[in-house]
């Protein structure tokens, strides 16, 4: 078991990492957990979750935890204001008061949903953050960023344009949990992982430069090694700007473009997150190439490594570039009207670049296949 802490001051926190965490999930609460176990938890988890959310039921009530489960549909439509008002009504049936607790079991859309209505019931009661995606153990369930998407004026999904920062009690990580996982799925989750080695870590870019066949295939003793490196970029991050007021922003690499493209239909279909950050990091390499921050063969291996990871790196969907330009100009780190990109600068760093050309930003979408 590895525990690796979030200092935030007054609202500390925890990530713990160990396969076989659910079947000791009330052992872990009680030592990790900041507080005594809960009398009563709301236990909201993805549909497809529901042998994990079994698991964690039975276990919650051998402690003597009163359980009330609530489903929920994983979908970008279906991260809502009603999903929410459905889990506010069902903690007010199960009489939740600010002792009690959320728990938020399946991948990081089911951790944004959750999180923001345990963060807005009853001005605000605990969250547990249980991931069961490789994306959501890397990045979606730590550091507090809770949310839902809103309809875009003139059309289309804006990304998690309402929310809160509400830092989970505990994050708890079962890499066993991935066992049920499909490929494609897994291997979004690499896409968070390669971001965090490019903005902080090249040591981790290169390792899993090296480990993407095996890591894209779910080897296990790769992906025990991996978690940890890549939670604890996020972790000492998040720590040093828990409400995204400067060096935090450097997590959104690729998902200034990725987030504008996601719910556009492809032709295969939508994209999973994690997809669409990579052809975001694609896009975003790019645009830096087109600004000298980065080289050529630094563009490629970026591109190459996301590939060999089992990810795209183009865009197949139809749209324009002014299409994409108008929805990245409802991103949440934009001020002042201006568009905000996160670049990369060489291998292992990324700035913050305020108001780029329009040249960079052409460059990038010309380069996933958008003009």
């Amino acid at each position: 078991m590895i525990a690796i802490p979030v200092d935030i001051p007054g609202q500390a926190s925890v990530v713990v990492v160990a396969r076989g965490a659910l079947e000791n999930l009330a052992a872990i609460l009680t030592t990790h957990g900041g507080s005594a176990l809960p009398r009563r938890v709301l236990l909201c988890f993805d549909r497809n979750c529901t042998v994990h959310a079994n698991q964690a039921a039975r276990v919650l009530r051998a402690g003597g935890v009163t359980v009330t489960e609530f489903g929920l549909t994983a979908t970008e439509d279906a991260k809502s204001a009603s999903a929410v008002e459905a889990m506010w009504d069902a903690a007010l049936a199960a009489r939740l008061d600010r002792g009690d607790c959320f728990v938020a079991l399946g991948g990081g859309l089911v951790g944004d949903l959750v999180g923001f209505a345990a963060a807005t019931y009853l001005r605000g009661v605990r969250v547990v953050q249980i991931p069961t995606t490789l994306l959501a153990m890397v990045d979606a369930a730590i550091g507090g960023k809770t949310g839902i998407n809103r309809t875009l004026p003139e059309g289309g999904l804006g990304k998690n344009l309402v929310g809160a920062f509400w830092q989970p009690s505990i994050t708890i990580v079962d890499a066993n949990t991935l066992r049920t996982l499909g490929k494609r799925e897994l291997r979004a989750g690499l896409a968070e992982c390669v971001k965090h080695g490019l903005i902080a870590d090249l040591a981790l870019f290169e390792d899993i430069r090296r480990d993407a066949e095996v890591l894209a295939n779910n080897d296990e003793s790769a992906i025990d090694r991996l978690l940890p490196r890549a939670i604890s970029v996020k972790t000492a991050i998040v720590a040093r700007d828990p409400l995204e007021r400067g060096e935090r922003a450097k997590l959104n690499l690729g998902h200034t473009f990725g987030h504008a493209i996601e719910t556009i239909p492809t032709s295969t279909g939508r994209l999973l997150h994690g997809e669409a950050v990579a052809i975001g990091i694609v896009a975003a390499a790019a645009a830096a190439k087109s600004m000298q921050m980065l080289s050529a063969d630094e563009e490629a291996r970026i591109a190459n490594t996301l590939e060999n990871c089992g990810l795209p790196r183009m865009f197949t969907g139809a749209t324009t570039a002014n299409e994409v330009i108008r929805r990245m100009g409802f991103d949440k780190k934009n001020e002042g009207g201006k568009l905000r990109l996160i670049l990369p600068r060489g291998l292992g760093a990324c700035e913050i670049v305020e108001n780029p050309p329009d040249s960079a930003v052409l460059a990038g979408l010309a380069s996933i296949g958008i003009r």
